[in-house]
C-alpha cells in the first residue's frame, strides 16, 4: 500500500461511497474529487463536500497514515491552511489545522474492493519484465494505442522542455540550437557529449558562410574537433585540411575540444566519428540542410535530403585518417536516419510549433514520427512478445517512454494500461 495506488483509489473512484462518515462519525457526501495535483501543495485542489449538510470547498490531502501530516510537515507549510478532507487509509493520530481545529477525515480502510487490493499487491509483487506482461493480451487494444499516442506526445513534451532550456541559454537562436541537436543526433550514443561539444564550437554563421566549400566545411569540423594536430596521417587530403583549418582558426579566433573527448572503444568502424563528421560535413553543405528547410520542406524532401548523404571521396576509402579500407559508397544508413529524425529533426519541430503556436508544426513532427519505422532493440522485442508491436517510431518511442518513465517504477497507478486492469 502506498499513496500512488491511494491518489488512483480517490482519483477515479474506487471505494464505496455507502454511508460516508468522516472519523468522528459525521455525515460525509463528496461532490468533487477535486483536481490531481502534481506540483507542489495539497494532493487534489478545488474539491467540494458536505460534512452534515454544509459545504465546504477547498483542498483535500491524501496519506497512508494520517500521522504522514506530521511526519511531512504540512503544519507548517500555508499551502496545506485551506485542507477541508484528509484521506487515509488508517487514521492512526487526530490532525490539526493551523488554527488549531481537528482537519475532518475520510478512512478508506474497509472501503476498497478485494479484488483490487489484490490486483494491486499482484502487480506490486511481479519480478518480471513487466508487472502486469501476462495481463496485456487481454485489454483493449484501442486504448492501448490511444495511451500510446499519448505517451508519445508526453516524450516530445519533455524533450520540448530541454529544448526551451537551450533557447534560453542561446537567445533563442534556433538555427544554432538545431545544429547542437542534429549534431547530438550523429553521435549517438557513445559520442552525443563529444559532439555537442563540437556544435557548441561551431557557429552556425560560419557553418554559413563556408557551406559552399566541402573542403573548408571538412578542416572545420574536423579541425575544431582536436582531429588534425598531432596526427601520424601522411595522406595529402590530411596535410591539406590542416592547412585549412590553421588559417580559419587564426581568421576566426577558434579553439578545438581536447581529442580525448572522443569515444573509440567498443565503437564500430561505420560509427566512427570521423566518419560521422565526414558525413554531417557532406550534409551540412547540401544546398537544402538549415533548420528553415526544416520547417518549410515536405516530409518527402527532407527523407530525400537524408539519403542523399554520403562523403568526400577521401572518406570512401577510409573510416578513419590513419587507415585505409575497401573502397566503399559511405551513405548514411537507414537506421542513422531514423535517428537524426527521432532524435533532432522531429523534436526541434515539435518544439518551434509549440514555441510559435503553429498547430501545423506540430502536426508535421508527429506526421514524421509516423512515417518512420519502429525501431528494433531489445526492449521493443520484449514488448512485441507481451503482443504489443510497435507500427512506427511513434509507438515504439512511446513503449521506450512507458518502460523507463512507468514499469520501471512500478507507477502502474497511473498508467492507463494499470488502469484498465485495476478497474477489470
Amino acid at each position: 500500500m502506498n499513496e500512488d495506488f491511494l491518489h488512483f483509489i480517490w482519483k477515479y473512484g474506487y471505494f464505496s461511497i455507502h454511508d460516508l462518515r468522516t472519523t468522528e462519525d459525521k455525515k460525509l457526501v463528496i461532490k468533487s474529487r477535486g483536481v490531481h495535483n502534481h506540483s507542489n501543495g495539497p494532493d487534489f485542489s478545488n474539491g467540494s463536500i458536505l460534512i452534515d449538510d454544509i459545504e465546504w470547498l477547498g483542498h483535500i490531502e491524501i496519506h497512508k497514515q494520517s500521522s504522514d501530516w506530521l511526519a511531512h510537515k504540512h503544519q507548517y507549510d500555508k499551502n496545506f491552511d485551506n485542507v477541508v478532507l484528509h484521506v487515509v487509509w488508517n487514521e492512526d493520530k487526530p490532525i490539526l489545522n493551523a488554527k488549531g481545529v481537528r482537519i475532518p477525515c475520510l478512512e478508506l480502510r474497509g472501503r476498497v474492493k478485494k479484488s483490487v487490493l489484490d490486483t494491486y499487491e499482484h502487480l506490486l509483487l511481479q519480478k518480471s519484465w513487466i508487472a502486469c506482461g501476462s495481463q496485456l493480451p487481454a485489454l483493449d487494444t484501442d486504448k492501448v494505442k490511444l495511451w500510446l499516442q499519448a505517451l508519445a506526445i508526453e516524450k516530445l513534451e519533455q524533450r520540448a522542455k530541454d529544448i526551451f532550456q537551450l533557447a534560453d541559454q542561446l537567445q533563442y537562436h534556433w538555427e544554432q540550437i538545431f545544429i547542437i541537436y542534429l549534431f547530438r543526433a550523429f553521435g549517438l550514443k557513445q559520442n552525443k557529449e563529444a559532439f555537442d561539444a563540437l556544435a557548441r564550437k561551431v557557429p552556425v554563421e560560419l557553418i554559413k558562410k563556408y557551406q559552399h566549400s566541402p573542403i573548408k566545411m571538412e578542416a572545420l569540423l574536423f579541425g575544431i574537433g582536436g582531429f588534425l594536430d598531432n596526427r601520424k596521417s601522411v595522406e595529402a587530403y590530411h596535410k591539406q585540411l590542416t592547412q585549412e583549418y590553421h588559417f580559419l582558426k587564426h581568421k576566426h579566433q577558434l579553439s578545438d575540444i581536447p581529442i580525448t573527448y572522443w569515444k573509440l572503444g567498443r565503437v564500430r568502424p561505420a560509427n566512427f566519428p570521423t566518419l560521422r563528421i565526414a558525413q554531417l560535413s557532406n550534409l551540412l553543405c547540401a544546398n537544402k540542410s538549415g533548420f528553415q528547410f526544416m520547417i518549410e520542406a515536405s516530409k518527402e524532401s527532407i527523407l530525400h535530403q537524408l539519403a542523399e548523404v554520403t562523403t568526400s571521396e577521401f572518406w570512401k576509402t577510409h573510416y578513419q585518417f590513419e587507415k585505409a579500407s575497401k573502397e566503399k559508397n559511405k551513405q548514411l544508413g537507414k537506421a542513422r536516419i531514423q535517428l537524426l529524425l527521432i532524435h533532432a529533426i522531429v523534436p526541434m519541430l515539435f518544439s518551434y510549433g509549440k514555441y510559435r503556436k503553429d498547430d501545423s508544426l506540430v502536426e508535421k513532427a508527429v506526421d514524421i514520427f509516423e512515417s518512420i519505422p519502429a525501431e528494433s532493440n531489445a526492449i521493443i522485442a520484449k514488448w512485441k512478445s507481451t503482443g504489443i508491436n510497435a507500427k512506427h517510431a511513434l509507438e515504439s518511442q512511446a513503449l521506450l517512454h512507458l518502460k523507463k518513465e512507468f514499469c520501471d517504477r512500478y507507477r502502474c497507478t497511473s498508467c492507463q494500461i494499470g488502469h484498465q486492469i485495476l478497474s477489470s
